[in-house]
């Protein structure tokens, strides 16, 4: 009998370090997405869904250490970094003479008035030609 007790406490410390540990957790969301503000999501996320695994840049989740995914849905949200800007070239000329009334065209002839692009003059049926004084 004294020869079974530490045979008994054995097998009790072998079924006790056998014992499983809780299963780690790792929380997670329905849209990881929800927090980044961007309609599309995050540009990378964590595959696994969890709460805080998603970045603007590749590398791994934060939490969970699995290597970020790529969001397509990214490249399909609205930017306000697209806007186009006119460019600073200068402004078309509205029709008619400019400020000091001259025309863009005016008659070959010397007919009075003239035209925004080259045609023929309404007085007397000429040509009318570039004229360089318009752009000054």
């Amino acid at each position: 009998m004294k020869k079974l007790i530490p045979v008994f406490a054995l097998l009790m410390l072998c079924f006790y370090s056998c014992k499983k540990e809780p299963k780690k957790t790792i929380p997670k969301i329905q849209n990881s997405n929800a927090s980044t503000g961007v309609i599309g999501g995050a540009h990378y996320i964590c595959p696994k869904n969890c709460i805080g695994g998603n970045s603007s840049a590749t590398g791994n989740c934060s939490v969970c250490s699995s290597v970020l995914a790529h969001n397509q849905g990214f490249h399909n949200t609205p930017s306000n970094n697209n806007i186009i800007t006119p460019s600073a070239t200068t402004p078309t000329p509205t029709s008619g003479p400019n400020a000091v009334g001259q025309y863009h065209y005016t008659c070959a002839n010397g007919c009075a008035g003239g035209g925004d692009s080259a045609g023929k003059c309404v007085s007397c049926n000429g040509n009318l030609a570039h004229n360089a004084a318009f752009h000054n």
